[in-house]
């Protein structure tokens, strides 16, 4: 049998390097007109749930993609932040 090999994962506080790119993503953000913000919001929505749609069909290869839809509907409005 294999030696357990224990993997810790620190997180620490954001670094300086972090802080000055977001506050240049803000900068950029504000620049932006509301229809370019929505649009990147749109952009964002999008990916996110390509993202859950690649990950359920891993899961569940078998289900349709009306399976698939409302499977993502689900995960997305019972959503906590």
């Amino acid at each position: 049998m294999p030696p357990r090999v224990r993997i810790s994962i620190h997180m620490s506080a954001p670094t300086v390097h972090a802080s000055a790119a977001d506050a240049r993503q803000v900068e950029i953000y504000r620049k932006m007109t509301p229809k370019q913000r929505v649009a990147v919001a749109l952009g964002m929505h999008d990916q996110a749930r390509a993202l859950m749609d690649a990950g359920i069909r891993a899961s569940h290869p078998h289900w349709s993609e009306a399976e698939r839809r409302r499977e993502i509907a689900r995960r997305t409005l019972h959503a906590r932040s």
